[in-house]
C-alpha cells in the first residue's frame, strides 16, 4: 500500500507541475506581455508630451492642462492619450497657443472620427486651413463641420482636401475671402 501511495503522490506531483507549466504559458506570459505593452504606451505618451512641451512653449500650468486633457480624452474617446498628444503637437507646430489647443480638440476629434483619419492628420488639416484663411481658432468647429459635410456629400476626402488647401487658402486669404 505504501508503494501505491508513493506512486499516486508522484503522479499528483507530476500533474501539479504540468498544471503549473500550463498556467505559466496561458496566464503569466500574456500578463507580462500586457504589462510590457502598457509600459511602452506610457513611455510613448510621455515622449509625445515632452515634444508638445518643447514646441508649444506652454507655461507649467498650461502644460499640465494639456497633459490632463490628453489623458482625459484618451480615457473617454476612441482615441488614445498618445493620439491626443499628437493632435496637440500638430497644433503647436502651427503656432496655436495652449488655450487654443484646448478649445479646438473636440472639433478635431469629431473630424477625425468622421473622416477615419488619425488625430495628427485631422489637426494638421484643420489647423492649416484656419491659418491659411486667416481665421480664428474659435471658428474650428464651423470649419471642421463644413469639411466633414463636404467629405460625406462628395468624392472629396481629407487627403485631397489637404492637397487643394495648399493652393487655395493663400489665394483666398490674399483676396480677403
Amino acid at each position: 500500500k505504501l508503494g501505491a501511495v508513493r506512486r499516486d503522490m508522484r503522479q499528483m506531483s507530476s500533474n501539479f507541475k504540468a498544471v503549473g507549466a500550463n498556467m505559466t504559458r496561458s496566464l503569466t506570459l500574456p500578463l507580462v506581455a500586457i504589462g510590457a505593452a502598457s509600459a511602452n504606451l506610457a513611455i510613448e505618451f510621455e515622449s509625445s508630451m515632452a515634444a508638445v512641451k518643447a514646441v508649444s512653449g506652454a507655461t507649467a500650468g498650461e502644460f499640465k492642462a494639456l497633459e490632463q486633457s490628453a489623458k482625459d480624452l484618451g480615457a473617454s474617446t476612441v482615441f488614445t492619450a498618445r493620439d491626443v498628444a499628437a493632435l496637440q503637437l500638430e497644433y503647436s507646430r502651427l503656432g496655436f497657443s495652449a488655450a487654443e489647443i484646448l478649445n479646438v480638440q473636440e472639433a478635431t476629434l469629431n473630424l477625425a472620427q468622421a473622416t477615419g483619419s488619425d488625430l495628427a492628420q485631422a489637426a494638421e488639416v484643420a489647423g492649416s486651413t484656419l491659418r491659411g484663411f486667416g481665421m480664428d481658432a474659435s471658428e474650428t468647429a464651423k470649419v471642421t463641420d463644413i469639411m466633414a459635410a463636404s467629405f460625406s456629400a462628395s468624392a472629396l476626402n481629407i487627403n485631397t482636401f489637404q492637397d487643394s488647401m495648399k493652393f487655395v487658402a493663400p489665394d483666398a486669404k490674399a483676396a480677403g475671402v
